[in-house]
């Protein structure tokens, strides 16, 4: 079964977004949504006999429906081509922060819900995912701060809108502002001829220089390929003093977030965070991260040595002296270690990795597992032309699944990493009909030259791979509630199913699949996968100490009790101690363009490693044990990890897929530490 494409008129009226805005229609948007919200918590407030269905069901679908604006703004503040539209969508995503703020603060709304929740015969009657509703919602509730005094309330209210504003400032500096570095073409000694196909000049003083970007299909392979260490360092730096505005913006949401939480009662901003994640607490979080510190140490050290190796030999064969090991060198000499020790040659792997082949291939695979049927759109109504759009069917059924976009290549002002957006949750409308998901991957892979089509590295691949989980996440979940949906699982559990399809981009039977050489046809060959394969853990010490101290450099500035931390010394210091990254005399600032940290991944940034202990568990015990390409496993892991979303605590999920608790045996295995 192949992904086929046909003209957009088979799915159900209504299921598609617009997202051809003018800035003012975002803004009505926004406000629009706002009004139809509001005048359904001034309706739910006035209700005398409250019950789940004259109050937690109306605001469960008007949740729902107030998302769609909110995710759309959102969205388009990260891919509109049009500046005026990101900033319209700014504007808009900070309206419905400020409504947030307010509708989660309105007491009288409160106290309708709390006199369903504290009902327990009213309680008794609703399913479990119904009672999961109003318990959470309560939840939310009193976190927002509804018992509080009525003055610590209306200072919590300020607090929490100052929050939303620094937020989307600093997310908006982060995606919008590149850096630039100009290269002599000596200076780009070591990048492959294909570097250069339409890359762009600029004349300094009647010399031809090239434009750098911090864009990843710019500043990645330079990184990896440049054999000049002041051409690597330059490009370090420019891309580390980004947003330098973001520190100051940082720092302050540092205090804020903090005063939030101690003014709802608890210790520290990571403690209010946690107490609805899998972790509880950050104690539990701290532990993990310093657990697994202390056995990556000892690798990260015999990995470091050889890189630094490789270096000194390098200074001793050009007859200059050897001046220590920096972070600007890390990206280059494991390219060198992985291309020496497993004869793995990146730019070799990238021309059977042509990126249409490979997205066609991976939808296959993804289709196959999941009981899917994936249909490109034709001629599609899209916000840019490098955008495909695909409908999802049932694959046994002609049932609609949902929509989903993709948005592979940079451009100006888009957002600068891969991520998917949640665009509308699927969920069940009062009239017994359903809302169809919407989701939307944006990535800044290469785009064609004029030699060659898009090619990836396999690094490459296994960020689509990943961020497709994501996508199909969304699309395979099935609650009755919006609040459940897809992703909104526990923020520490969120990545788990992605990584664990991770896995499918090391498989040789899934390589073969879709790896092709772009101008042979050829399919990978067998021992260049035995290469790659073998050479997955190369670097994984180094690599995963990076993790941990990204992890403990959120913990360390949300975790305080008191505040007093510098946001832009702490992270350089971490780095140092724990992923021994020498910085050498760089004056940078990395932590500005973090984007984690300027909203949804504070004190949250460990659920990456926490996580991937759930992914290999998951794989290893299922599909490596049964089979990769099993119906079986992939139908077990669509009904139990995909289906119930947040409806059900990702514990369950998992023991339900597993048939018992996870453990961290797999993920260890994994990392080359078993």
């Amino acid at each position: 079964m192949s992904v086929v494409t046909q003209p957009l008129d088979a799915a159900p009226k209504g299921s598609v977004i617009n997202f051809d805005l003018s800035p003012s229609e975002v803004l009505s948007l926004a406000e629009e949504a706002i009004r139809k919200n509001r005048a359904v918590l001034d309706a739910v407030a006035l209700v005398e006999n409250p019950t789940f269905a004259s109050v937690i069901a109306p605001l469960g679908t008007a949740e729902g429906e107030l998302e769609i604006g909110y995710n759309t703004a959102r969205f388009l503040v990260s891919v509109a081509v049009d500046k005026d539209v990101r900033d319209a969508g700014s504007k808009a995503e900070k309206l419905f922060k400020d409504f947030d703020v307010e509708a989660g603060m309105r007491e009288d709304v409160y106290k309708v819900v709390r006199a369903v929740f504290t009902n327990e015969e009213e309680m008794a009657r609703l399913d479990d995912e119904d009672r999961r509703l109003v318990e959470k919602m309560e939840l939310d509730y009193r976190r927002a701060g509804l018992l509080l005094p009525p003055e610590q309330r209306e200072n919590l209210r300020a607090v929490k809108e100052r929050i939303s504003e620094l937020e989307i400032a600093f997310n908006k500096c982060a995606n919008e502002e590149d850096g630039e570095a100009l290269f002599a073409r000596e200076e780009l000694d070591g990048m492959p001829d294909s570097y250069f196909d339409g890359r762009a000049t600029r004349d300094v003083d009647g010399v031809a220089k090239y434009v750098v970007t911090t864009k990843y299909p710019d500043s990645k392979p330079l990184a990896e390929y440049a054999a000049r260490e002041s051409t690597r360092k330059t490009m370090f730096v420019v891309s580390s003093t980004r947003c330098p505005d973001n520190i100051p913006r940082l720092q302050e949401l540092v205090q804020l977030r903090l005063e939030e939480a101690q003014l709802l009662g608890y210790a520290s901003h990571a403690e209010y965070v946690m107490e609805v994640l899998m972790a509880k607490t950050p104690q539990a979080a701290l532990d993990m991260e310093n657990d697994l510190r202390a056995k990556l140490a000892p690798l990260g050290e015999r990995e470091l040595a050889e890189l630094q190796a490789l270096k000194r030999a390098d200074a001793e064969a050009a007859g200059e002296p050897y001046a220590g090991f920096f972070a600007w060198d890390r990206p280059y000499y494991m390219r060198v270690a992985k291309e020496q020790k497993h004869s793995v040659k990146g730019e070799e792997v990238r021309q059977y990795f042509p990126l249409a082949a490979a997205t066609r291939g991976m939808l296959d695979i993804y289709q196959e597992m999941l009981g899917l049927r994936i249909v490109q759109v034709d001629s599609p109504p899209v916000w840019h032309a490098d955008v495909d759009m695909y409908e999802v069917w049932e694959a046994d059924a002609d049932v609609f699944v949902g929509h989903f976009y993709l948005d592979l290549h940079p451009r100006d002002g888009k957002y600068n990493h891969a991520a998917v957006w949640p665009i509308r949750a699927g969920y069940e409308r009062p009239d017994g009909t359903r809302e169809f998901p919407v989701a939307a991957m944006a990535a800044n892979f290469p785009r064609p030259t004029a030699s060659a089509p898009a090619l990836l590295t396999h690094d490459d691949v296994v960020t689509l791979m990943h961020e497709l989980g994501h996508v199909f996440h969304n699309l395979c979940a099935h609650t009755k509630r919006s609040r459940f949906h897809g992703t909104r699982v526990e923020r520490d559990f969120v990545e788990a199913p992605s990584q664990m399809l991770e896995n499918w981009a090391w498989e040789p039977a899934a390589l073969r699949r879709f790896a092709v050489h772009h101008e042979t046809g050829e399919p990978i060959p067998d021992d260049m996968v035995a290469r790659l394969v073998a050479a997955k853990n190369e670097g994984a010490g180094l690599l995963n100490l990076r993790q941990v101290s990204l992890g403990l450099y959120d913990l360390a500035i949300h975790a305080t009790t008191t505040g007093d931390v510098d946001v832009r010394r702490e992270l350089e210091e971490i780095s140092v101690q724990v992923a021994m990254i020498d910085y050498g005399d760089t004056e940078t600032f990395g932590a500005a363009a973090f984007g984690h940290m300027g909203g949804g991944y504070s004190a949250r940034y460990y659920g990456y490693l926490w996580s991937q202990v759930f992914s290999a568990d998951m794989f290893a015990t299922r599909f490596r044990a049964e089979g990769i390409s099993s119906p079986k496993v992939g139908r077990d892991y669509r009904r139990e990890i995909l289906r119930p979303g947040g409806s059900r605590d990702a514990m369950d999920s998992l023991v339900r897929f597993l048939g018992r608790k996870p453990t961290n045996a797999a993920f260890l295995e994994s990392i080359g530490l078993a």
